[in-house]
């Protein structure tokens, strides 16, 4: 009996044993950076040292915003409830083109390394400073050398001036045979006297009248007082001028100016096509060419730019954004810019402005319950938020579920994206807007959904 009931234990312990191997206690974290960047670290990148270290930092944000933007995806790909065959190849297809991002970004580093390479070095200037701890060896000279070229280097400068009449030029005394041999002779260590040579006041030189030329080719002295008169009036005329700006430094002003906005807006959604331009008017414009230039929710805009009017548009971002003096595009895998004034910029609901929809809360529970293939929770949020009734933060939870789901199926169809599929999430984001208080938003939304609406794509 005894052995029997060890063995009846002893089977419960395994089989135990083997239940809790099955079931895992809890889920492991969604990761696929090794599938996006593994193995993709350029080799001219292994040494960093400080000419290369901010294209390393750059290229490891990026990297690592590329592998985190993936997980992502695969985050809402688990929790849409695919079936498995469909949701393995959605993950498949989110991994290849992680990777194929990836690798473009890393090729556009290497050509970056192998341009700076192909520069030519600093050139040491012909006159470089030297190290004044150095030791300096200098050559011996004999006193005959010394004696030969001291006169020569030690030449003051000469001032010439006009020979007075009656005088004459003398000529020096000529150096005899016997001077020289004296002057060799002389012993080395004796000291011997150079007389000091004075050069002529500065004030005689300033005194003496400057000459100038006449049409009849003879030059003429002019007077101290003239001279004075025609530096003041070239003073007074350099005065008068105006500084000239530097050509092309508005432009570049510009520029920084539109790429920094367009970083605002990528580093949110780096998966969409940008273009910001400017106007002849002087507006600036963000785009996208997600949905006829509509921007999906969860995208904060920078202060002072304008979005494009609800209507249908077809073509590239850039296409879409019209006639500019300046555009500036991002394409899913460009690198970005770090500029320094990003943090700088403020989001704000400005841009999102469109004339107001009367009876808002009316028109979206109007909208809401004529729409057929909507959840039923969209309706029933938008009539109690019409009713002005507090909506739990649970079921706001619940609505965004859904509107993120429909956002992320957008994005799996971009550029082709299903009209009613498009339809059912500017009112899934005009009702999340509404119900959280955002007027601005959801009067946004619901324009364009309004405006799509009555305008079906042919």
């Amino acid at each position: 009996m005894a052995i029997f009931g060890r063995i009846t234990a002893r089977q419960r312990l395994r089989r135990a044993t083997r239940e809790s191997l099955s079931i895992p206690a809890f889920s492991s974290p969604i990761d696929c950076t090794p599938w996006v960047t593994g193995g993709l670290w350029p080799a001219g990148l292994s040494t960093v040292d400080p000419e290369t270290a901010s294209i390393a930092a750059y290229l490891k944000d990026d990297l690592e915003r590329i592998a985190r933007s993936a997980n992502d995806e695969l985050k809402v790909i688990k929790r849409s409830g695919l079936a498995d065959p469909a949701r393995k190849a959605e993950e498949a297809r989110v991994i290849e083109e992680g990777r194929a991002r990836a690798v473009r970004r890393v090729e556009s580093t290497i050509r970056q390394l192998e341009a700076i390479r192909a520069q030519p070095g600093p050139v040491e200037p012909e006159h470089a400073e030297r190290d004044p701890e150095a030791t300096q060896v200098i050559p011996a000279t004999s006193a005959a050398e010394s004696a030969a070229t001291a006169p020569a280097e030690a030449a003051p400068e000469r001032r010439w001036r006009a020979a007075e009449p009656g005088r004459r030029r003398t000529e020096p005394a000529p150096v005899t045979d016997d001077h020289v041999a004296a002057m060799t002779d002389a012993p080395i260590d004796d000291t011997q006297g150079i007389p000091a040579v004075t050069d002529l006041p500065p004030a005689a030189a300033a005194a003496e009248p400057r000459r100038d030329v006449t049409d009849s080719g003879r030059h003429r002295a002019v007077e101290p007082a003239a001279a004075e008169e025609e530096r003041a009036d070239t003073g007074e005329r350099a005065t008068a001028i105006p500084p000239m700006p530097e050509p092309g430094r508005g432009r570049e002003f510009d520029i920084d100016r539109l790429n920094l906005l367009l970083e605002f807006v990528v580093r949110q959604e780096p998966r969409l096509n940008w273009a910001a331009g400017e106007r002849a008017d002087g507006t600036t414009v963000v785009v996208t060419d997600l949905a006829h230039g509509w921007v999906p929710p969860g995208i904060s805009l920078p202060a002072g730019v304008g979005l494009l009017e609800p209507g249908r548009r077809s073509g590239k971002a850039t296409e879409m954004i019209g006639d500019t003096t300046r555009v500036v595009r991002y394409a899913p895998g460009d690198s970005l810019r770090r500029s320094a004034g990003l943090a700088a910029l403020k989001a704000s609901l400005e841009p999102r402005e469109l004339p107001e929809i009367d009876d808002l809360g009316g028109a979206l529970n109007t909208a809401t319950r004529r729409r057929e293939g909507l959840p039923r929770i969209v309706h029933a949020m938008a009539s109690t938020a019409a009713a002005g009734t507090r909506i739990a933060d649970q079921e706001v939870d619940v609505l965004r579920v859904h509107l993120d789901t429909a956002r992320y199926q957008l994005l799996v169809q971009f550029p082709d994206v299903d009209p009613a599929l498009l339809l059912d999430c500017l009112l899934l984001a005009a009702t999340e807007a509404f119900v959280v208080g955002d007027i601005t938003s959801a009067n946004y939304h619901l324009r364009w959904f309004q405006t799509l609406e009555a305008s079906p794509s042919p």
